[in-house]
C-alpha cells in the first residue's frame, strides 16, 4: 500500500511543509503590513498629542492672560462656584443676590409661587430694607406690571425707576431712584420662569453689569434644576393668594412689638416682690448676659482688610457655606428652632443636625485660613440663636477657633 510507503509518508510531509511554509510567509507579509499601519498609526498619534498639547497651551496661555487683564472674570468665576455650592433652592436664591450686591448693584430676588412673584433674598440694600420685610412684598403676576412682562416672555427686562412705579407697593420698599437704571431677569428651570431677578445701580450714575448678571441668573436656574433632579423630581408648584399693595405695606411695623414686648416680663417681675422669691426669677435677671456676649466675635474676628483677595475669598466663602447649612438646619426644624429659642436648649434639641453641619463645614474649611475664625458657630448664634448665645443652652461647646 502507498501509504506504508516511506516515500510516500514523505512526499506528504513535504507537501504539508510547503502549504505551511507558504501559510506563514503570507501571515508574515500580513504582519508587515500591520506593522506599517501601526507605525503610521502611531507617527499620526504622536503629530495629534503634539497638536493637542500646543492648542492647549495656546488656550491656557490666553485664558491666562484674560483673567490677569480683566480681575472682574475672576470674581465672576467665584461667583458661579458659590451658586453652584449651594444646596437648597433658597440658598441659590440667597448667594445670587449676595453676588449681586459684590458686583456694586442692588439685587432682589422674588420666588414665582402660583399667579404671584413673592419675595425671597436681597443683597445691597443696607439698612433700606429688612430680610423680613422683602418678604412681605408679593407682586402679582396677574396685573399689568414689568414682572409679568419677565415672567411671560422669559427675557430680561429694562426699565428706570420711574416705570418702577407701576409696582407701587414694590416701589415704595425697594425706593429706586427716577435715574436707576432696572432690569428683571426672569431665572429658568424646568423649562418655565420659576423666580424672577431684580437689579438696579443703587443711585450710582454707573451701568448695570448686564453680561455678568445673565451668566449668574443662568448658572441660578442650572443649579435648581440639578437639585430638583437629585431630589428625584420638579417641586409642585404651591398655589398662593395675590395679596394688594395695602396688604403687604403693613407687615412690617409688626416687627416693632415683638422686639419692645421682651423687657415688659423683667420690669413687672422687678416691681413685684412677691415675684422675687419665686424660682423663675433668675432667668429674667440674666438677661444682660446676652448683651455681654457679643463683645467675643469682634476679638476672635479677622480683619479681612489685612489679607489678600485670595485670603479674603476663602473667609467669605466659609461664611457663606456656614450661612447656608445653619439656614438648612433652620428650614427643616422650625418646631425645635421655635421650642429651643423658648427653652434656651436650642443645640440639646438640634445637636445631631448641628454636629452633622459641623463636621461638613470642617471638612471643607478645616484645614484653611478660615480656621482662624469659627463663622459656623457664628451663624449658629446669628440665625438659630437669634443673636442672644444663651438661647444655645449650656451644652452647646461653643466656638472652635
Amino acid at each position: 500500500m502507498g501509504e506504508g510507503n516511506p516515500a510516500f509518508v514523505e512526499s506528504l510531509v513535504v507537501a504539508a511543509r510547503r502549504r505551511l511554509s507558504e501559510q506563514v510567509l503570507a501571515q508574515g507579509e500580513k504582519l508587515d503590513m500591520l506593522g506599517q499601519g501601526l507605525e503610521e498609526l502611531r507617527a499620526r498619534q504622536k503629530e495629534l498629542e503634539a497638536a493637542f498639547e500646543s492648542e492647549l497651551e495656546a488656550v491656557a496661555t490666553a485664558a491666562s492672560a484674560a483673567v490677569a487683564g480683566n480681575s472682574s472674570f475672576e470674581k465672576l468665576l467665584g461667583s458661579v462656584r458659590n451658586i453652584i455650592t449651594a444646596t437648597l433652592p433658597e440658598q441659590v436664591f440667597e448667594v445670587l443676590s449676595e453676588e449681586g450686591a459684590q458686583m456694586g448693584v442692588r439685587a432682589a430676588v422674588f420666588d414665582v409661587r402660583g399667579k404671584a412673584a413673592w419675595g425671597a433674598s436681597m443683597g445691597g440694600f443696607g439698612r433700606e430694607l429688612t430680610a423680613k420685610a422683602l418678604r412681605t412684598l408679593v407682586v402679582p403676576l396677574s396685573q399689568d406690571n414689568p414682572f409679568r412682562q419677565a415672567y411671560e416672555t422669559g427675557g430680561h427686562v429694562d426699565l428706570s425707576g420711574e416705570q418702577m412705579k407701576k409696582v407701587r407697593n414694590l416701589a415704595e420698599r425697594l425706593k429706586p431712584a427716577p435715574s436707576d437704571v432696572i432690569m428683571l431677569l426672569p431665572i429658568r428651570s424646568a423649562g418655565s420662569v420659576s423666580a424672577i431677578s431684580y437689579f438696579d445701580t443703587g443711585g450710582k450714575s454707573e451701568k448695570l453689569p448686564v453680561d455678568a448678571l445673565k451668566i449668574l441668573a443662568e448658572f441660578a436656574g442650572a443649579q435648581l434644576d440639578r437639585l430638583m433632579a437629585l431630589s428625584g423630581g420638579v417641586a409642585p408648584e404651591v398655589s398662593a393668594p395675590e395679596p394688594s399693595a395695602s396688604e403687604a405695606a403693613p407687615v412690617e411695623p409688626a416687627e416693632e412689638p415683638v422686639a419692645e414686648a421682651e423687657p415688659l416680663p423683667v420690669e413687672v417681675t422687678r416691681e413685684e416682690p412677691a415675684v422675687e422669691a419665686a424660682s423663675a426669677e433668675p432667668p429674667p435677671v440674666e438677661a444682660p448676659l446676652p448683651v455681654e456676649a457679643p463683645p467675643p466675635p469682634p476679638v476672635t474676628g479677622v480683619d479681612l482688610s489685612q489679607l489678600s483677595e485670595e485670603e479674603q475669598r476663602t473667609h467669605k466663602d466659609a461664611k457663606r457655606f456656614a450661612k447656608l447649612l445653619v439656614s438648612e438646619i433652620e428650614l427643616y426644624n422650625k418646631t425645635k428652632v421655635s421650642d429651643g429659642r423658648k427653652n434656651k436648649d436650642l443645640y440639646k434639641r438640634l445637636k445631631a443636625d448641628i454636629e452633622r453641619s459641623r463636621q461638613t463645614y470642617e471638612k471643607r474649611f478645616g484645614k484653611t485660613l478660615a480656621k482662624q475664625h469659627d463663622y459656623f458657630h457664628e451663624e449658629l448664634v446669628r440665625t438659630l440663636a437669634a443673636n442672644d448665645p444663651s438661647v444655645l443652652g449650656g451644652d452647646d461647646p461653643g466656638p472652635s477657633a
